[in-house]
């Protein structure tokens, strides 16, 4: 096995690792820090009624998918999930079938957060000298 080979197996036992993650609710949070599978995850969800909720997954929605619109509704549907003016039929105008569904449970805990108080749930950054 040459060395490319090698990084390649590495780099690809790397990136399951990251995101094999099993739905099971005793599992560690073992995942990068600033995902839902590591320590951002451990926050719980506080303060949140079901609407609420139901809400964050629409926005989340448009968040992941917008980008299947036609490009001059795109910006307008993120626009009207970011004021509260996203109406829930807006969603019949996504086309669902090539969406990056870990990138909506992402946009889904974000909008938690934020309804929370809490986003962006992560340490800031600090400058390394």
């Amino acid at each position: 096995m040459n060395d490319e080979e090698l990084f390649s197996g590495y780099m690809e036992e790397l990136i399951i690792g990251m995101s094999d993650h099993t739905v099971d609710a005793q599992r560690p949070f073992t995942g990068q820090p600033h995902t839902y599978q590591g320590q951002r995850g451990m926050a719980e969800v506080r303060g949140i009624r079901f609407r609420d909720l139901a809400d964050c997954v629409a926005k989340a929605w448009i968040h992941a998918a917008a980008h299947t619109t036609e490009a001059n509704k795109e910006e307008e549907l993120r626009r009207r999930a970011d004021d509260g003016t996203l109406n829930y039929n807006d969603l019949y105008e996504l086309q669902i079938g090539d969406v990056d569904p870990v990138a909506l449970i992402q946009c889904v805990t974000c909008e938690v957060e934020k309804v929370m108080g809490i986003y962006p749930n992560i340490e800031p950054l600090r400058r390394c000298e």
